[in-house]
């Protein structure tokens, strides 16, 4: 009697823990479950919020072609118009002027021409459509001319490797990201001498934009220190992320700077 108790005894207690340990595991895999569900969760999550992200920073870059179209427009329709109209006036009355006011004049004349070229290369570097037609390459030299027309630097452009085209969208918002980049220099710089480097590969295109000018602490404009902040920075980081271009700043105070940009290609 007491022996069968006993067996009875140790059944319960194996079939106890027994269950004990399916309920254990049972917790075990529900957690489990509810934490990789969570997870993938805050995968989509993350996943909607950066293609949302995407979005709204490839709107803007179009409301800002939209508008950069726009004014493209009125430079060529309206203003180029005045300035022909400025520079017809002048070539009449310079025959009707005084000797002595003549030279004066034809300064005038001479710096209403210089206008007109100015206004026209500046509207062809907004236009997105002239942009696209004359590729990337094409828009970058008309840039870096009229940087070199200033004669404030020393000017190095050169290319390596077999030059092919980008996607049209791609070659618009990387020659966006360029004219950040050469507006930087030519505002905060200070530099006097300018390199730009393009050099290409069957599975990567490099861009490198260097200058001797008084350069900043990298690590300072990341953090985000007041004071510090840059929004060219800000910005060409994010026009570089739209196009999945890898992008590198290298500066130190007083040693100028270099941004070197990649994009890899697909075949």
């Amino acid at each position: 009697m007491q022996t069968t108790i006993s067996a009875v005894s140790t059944q319960t207690i194996i079939i106890s823990t027994i269950l004990l340990l399916l309920f254990t595991a049972s917790i075990i895999y529900f957690l489990f479950v509810y934490q990789q569900k969570r997870f993938l969760h805050n995968k989509e999550l993350a996943e909607i919020r950066e293609a949302f992200n995407q979005t709204l920073l490839q709107s803007k870059l179009e409301i800002q072609e939209q508008t950069l179209d726009h004014i493209a427009k009125e430079l060529h329709a309206n203003f180029s118009h005045l300035v022909s109209l400025i520079n017809i006036n002048l070539a009449e009355i310079l025959t009707f002027v005084p000797a002595e006011a003549r030279e004066n004049v034809s300064e005038t004349k001479s710096l209403a021409k210089q206008l007109m070229a100015e206004l026209k290369a500046l509207s062809a570097s907004l236009n997105t459509d002239h942009i696209m037609k004359i590729g990337f390459i094409g828009a970058l030299e008309n840039e870096l001319k009229r940087i070199n027309k200033t004669q404030k630097y020393h000017l190095v452009f050169s290319k390596s490797g077999n030059e092919y085209r980008l996607r049209p969208e791609h070659e618009i918002i990387l020659y966006r990201l360029c004219q950040e980049v050469l507006n930087n220099i030519v505002k905060y710089a200070n530099a006097s001498s300018l390199i730009v480097l393009l050099d290409y590969t069957p599975e990567l295109f490099t861009l490198s934009i260097s200058d001797n000018g008084t350069g900043f602490d990298v690590a300072s404009v990341e953090a985000g220190i007041p004071g510090k902040e840059s929004t060219g920075l800000l910005n060409i980081r994010k026009r570089a992320k739209l196009i999945d271009a890898g992008i590198k700043v290298e500066s130190e105070p007083g040693k100028g700077t270099k941004i070197i940009i990649q994009i890899a290609q697909t075949k």
